[in-house]
């Protein structure tokens, strides 16, 4: 009875970090509710490190191009961000611009199948956005893109990923093949007009649609572990460019 009763009062103080500390993977279990969470144990995750240090120090002041030994070249800094650690702009999945509230009801492209973004010309054969709709494309020109679903999970399984703290802002420095790094801040995301989870989780879109008119693929991650998930559409997220080599 003693040993049922501890595991209660620890499933209780778990419980009551749920909402200030997210550690793990992303779950869109209600479209129109985009706000990450994550399991018991992810929250044990969270409490058990929190002991970042500073350690980082990536030399990429200013936007650059990285050549990390991918099949693409990562920018070194967000899409409307000058340094590393800068959040940069939150868009909508398929959207050009920032805006103050993200919703199902003002997305360009929430709820549309597959099919009728191909034939409302938003995606390409291949599922994955145009040109014409990359923010990445669009504002920087046509060098640069949103990475693919496979271009991310390439940087999540090709590099080495250390959480920790750049200039007391927390993320992921990504190490490459070939020794060269990001970094990728953890700055959360927007829902409606609020934003969540700043950090705690890093969101970043993909340019790939997902089998399911409310969601994309998007590039997630914690202090456990990074991963591609499929995330709401109408959210806002951060948006990290690339360049063909």
């Amino acid at each position: 009875m003693r040993a049922k009763m501890k595991n209660i009062r620890v499933l209780g103080s778990l419980m009551g970090v749920v909402s200030l500390i997210s550690c793990g993977d992303t779950c869109n279990s209600n479209a129109d509710l985009e706000k990450i969470t994550a399991s018991l144990s992810e929250q044990q995750c969270a409490v058990a490190n929190d002991n970042t240090v500073e350690t980082f120090n990536v030399e990429d002041e200013g936007f650059k191009v990285v050549d990390m030994g991918l099949s693409v070249r990562w920018a070194s800094c967000n899409l409307g961000a000058t340094t590393s650690e800068q959040s940069g702009n939150y868009y909508a999945w398929g959207e050009l611009n920032k805006k103050s509230n993200y919703n199902a009801n003002n997305s360009a492209t929430y709820s549309y199948s597959l099919s009728e973004l191909k034939s409302k010309k938003v995606i390409d054969s291949d599922n994955k956005l145009l040109s014409s709709k990359d923010a990445a494309s669009m504002n920087l020109g046509k060098n640069w893109r949103m990475p693919t679903r496979e271009e991310a999970e390439e940087l999540i399984k090709k590099c080495k990923w250390e959480w920790g703290l750049k200039n007391g802002v927390k993320g992921y420095k990504v190490t490459g093949p070939n020794g060269k790094c990001i970094f990728l801040p953890a700055k959360g995301y927007f829902f409606g007009s609020q934003l969540y989870d700043t950090d705690e989780t890093g969101n970043y879109w993909t340019s790939t649609g997902y089998d399911n008119g409310n969601f994309s693929y998007a590039l997630d991650f914690s202090r456990r572990r990074p991963k591609v998930a499929s995330s709401g559409r109408s959210g806002g997220r951060c948006i990290r460019p690339v360049c063909e080599k």
